[in-house]
């Protein structure tokens, strides 16, 4: 591909990237508050009162590596949430398993008890394809997957991992 070609599909692409506008029916899962936004240049989010917790200094600790779904089902509320009879079929490796970030958050006495110091989410915890369990395919990234869990879902993991050592 010749270098003209090249930037003629880059800017084609910024040019028609977007994302899901502000939807009363997303609330809990968009990460954009902004309901007048016309462009994701003018979507915001804030997390009212939370304290930064800074990066560690020394990156050079133990992680637990996982991918969301296919950990623990704390919540089989979300496993069909795209409203389909295919989604979730924990006997199969094509679709969802069911992790979600409240099975991770009532498994994190177990990840601590390993000496683990860190852990590293696979793929994206955004709107996937649907039947993309491993996060690989996100759609949207301002839209959180339902099947993962809604924002205060995600909140309340954070903070408890903050808080432990």
């Amino acid at each position: 591909m010749h270098k003209g070609q090249f930037i003629r599909c880059l800017v084609g692409l910024v040019c028609t990237s977007s994302a899901l506008q502000w939807d009363p029916e997303h609330v809990g899962y968009n990460l954009n508050e902004n309901q007048d936004a016309a462009e994701p240049t003018d979507y915001w989010g804030e997390w009212a009162n939370h304290t930064y917790q800074p990066s560690p200094t020394n990156w050079r600790f133990p992680f637990y590596v996982l991918t969301i779904d296919r950990y623990v089902d704390g919540d089989p509320t979300n496993n069909e949430a795209n409203g389909t009879v295919f989604e979730h079929n924990w006997m199969t490796n094509q679709f969802r398993f069911g992790g979600d970030v409240k099975g991770l958050l009532n498994d994190l006495d177990y990840i601590q008890g390993l000496g683990m110091k860190g852990i590293y989410l696979t793929g994206s915890p955004f709107l996937n394809m649907p039947w993309s369990g491993d996060g690989y395919g996100p759609l949207d990234f301002t839209l959180l997957d339902r099947h993962h869990g809604a924002i205060q879902d995600w909140r309340e993991l954070i903070i408890e991992i903050h808080r432990r050592d």
